[in-house]
């Protein structure tokens, strides 16, 4: 079976219909070499109303994917005979698995560290079989396998208990009582667990290099599988050269006792970062668990205004505004009523940015020369300046706005004009004009017909009003 074909053996525990399935493999898990129908197997299902036409068709997709078999009796019409079904060999270990993972009881494992003593009096025991006369092939066969059973049940608990361990110590909301019980769980299990290691696997790496050299005998003493030739056989573990090598190679002293110390220490580590942490909350990467539960509180009580109000001042979630930081801002035409998309970006200091902070730390730097600044906002004035005067001789020169068509700067300077005109007087019960000396321009308004100016982009209805542009002196503005 390939690897892609071994991968669709775990598709029926992700399925719609998981739970069929697994109702399915467990029924026929349950018999040993025997077959049974699909309506064997919804009669024999507990508590699932499966007919026998859905059993057929989920046991035709574990067919498919490789969990079960599908069988037809011997010396029955093949045409019309149903199909059996039984679990292959590698359904079935992926069927144990799963059950074994989805029945685990949540928590940290205990480790089985009394195996250590047993594996050492184990391997003593083996090595005195193997002095005497006659060694009996069963009780060497005993010893190997409780040898590799004990040392896997050894490995499999320190995995999955520090696995355990490392998820509650990336936690970083842990209450006092989960702290408290994660100090007296490191601190005594592992300087338990540590002495069994130190006083154990040396005396299991030493015997172990006892055996090395005499593992011919050993294996030759082993009785072989009491199957006929030609029928391919998975051998339990212990039973080669490699098996006892590997083993060996575990226990030395820089090698699995080693990987337990270095973990307990970089568990240890951790629980003093937490420490150091819950001593110092305000610090950097405190919990904020009591914070944050108290505010949950808050929200739950308050009404749905409140809860705006509240989340606003929390998490600072007030509308945007542009930052006024002072003598820094490069243009002076920027205010705070200017939009974020027409300002340009403020540069914020790291200290203020991270800490909230503007005191001045470390050396003083340099005064930035303003002349390139000066000279740039010098040429953006002239050239604002000189758009203005245009915009304003295309006003003069069209007279009478009625009818006009200008272009979009001139209406927008139409429209100042005009604002500044209703400003001052509030209504046009008369002629009346304003006077722009800067860009020399007149703006004359009286009562009569609308005025329309047409646009790039529109046309400009002013209601009941004669507007008319013209060119104004200066100094004739400042005699009058």
């Amino acid at each position: 079976m390939g690897d892609h074909r071994r991968r669709d053996l775990f598709r029926h525990l992700t399925d719609d219909h998981a739970d069929d399935y697994l109702a399915v493999v467990a029924c026929l898990s349950g018999t040993l070499a025997s077959d049974l129908s699909a309506a064997d197997i919804a009669d024999r299902i507990p508590g699932r109303p499966l007919t026998a036409e859905i059993v057929e068709q989920r046991c035709r997709r574990l067919v498919e994917w490789g969990n079960l078999t599908a069988t037809r009796p011997a010396g029955v019409d093949t045409d019309t005979a149903r199909d059996r079904f039984r679990v292959s060999v590698f359904g079935g270990r992926v069927h144990r698995e799963a059950t074994a993972i989805l029945t685990a009881r949540g928590g940290a494992r205990e480790v089985a560290r009394e195996v250590l003593g047993v594996i050492s009096a184990d391997l003593a025991r083996l090595a005195g079989t193997l002095e005497s006369a006659r060694a009996d092939p069963d009780t060497v066969a005993g010893l190997v396998t409780s040898v590799f059973t004990h040392h896997r049940t050894f490995t499999d608990s320190i995995a999955d208990f520090y696995a355990y361990l490392g998820d509650l110590l990336a936690r970083l909301d842990l209450s006092g009582d989960e702290f408290g019980r994660l100090k007296t769980l490191l601190l005594e299990y592992v300087d338990l667990l540590d002495g069994d290691v130190t006083r154990h696997t040396p005396v299991i790496a030493a015997r172990l290099d006892d055996l090395i050299p005499r593992l011919d005998p050993l294996l030759a003493a082993l009785p072989g599988p009491p199957l006929p030739d030609g029928i391919p056989v998975v051998l339990p573990a212990g039973r080669s050269r490699s098996d006892w090598e590997e083993l060996a190679a575990w226990y030395a002293a820089d090698a699995g006792p080693k990987q337990l110390r270095e973990a307990a220490g970089q568990a240890l580590g951790r629980l003093l970062g937490h420490t150091r942490r819950r001593l110092a909350p305000a610090g950097a990467g405190g919990s904020r668990r009591s914070d944050l539960l108290a505010l949950a509180g808050r929200f739950a009580e308050s009404s749905d205004a409140q809860a705006h109000r509240l989340f606003a001042a929390s998490f600072a979630a007030y509308p945007s505004r542009h930052l006024l930081l002072g003598p820094d801002e490069p243009d002076p035409r920027i205010g705070a009523g200017t939009s974020w998309w027409d300002a340009d970006p403020v540069p914020v200091p790291i200290s203020l940015r991270e800490r909230g902070d503007r005191s001045p730390r470390g050396h003083s730097a340099r005064v930035p020369d303003p002349t390139p600044d000066r000279r740039r906002i010098a040429a953006l004035a002239r050239a604002d300046t000189a758009a203005r005067r245009a915009a304003a001789a295309e006003l003069a020169a069209a007279g009478d706005l009625h009818g006009a068509t200008v272009s979009a700067a001139a209406r927008e300077l139409l429209l100042d004009r005009l604002a500044a005109l209703l400003a001052q007087h509030r209504t046009l019960d008369t002629a009346v004009r304003v006077h722009d000396s800067d860009l020399g321009l007149c703006l004359h308004a009286a009562p009569g017909p609308d005025t329309v100016v047409h646009g790039p982009d529109g046309d400009l209805t002013v209601h009941a009003v004669l507007l008319r542009a013209t060119v104004v002196d200066p100094w004739q503005v400042g005699a009058q």
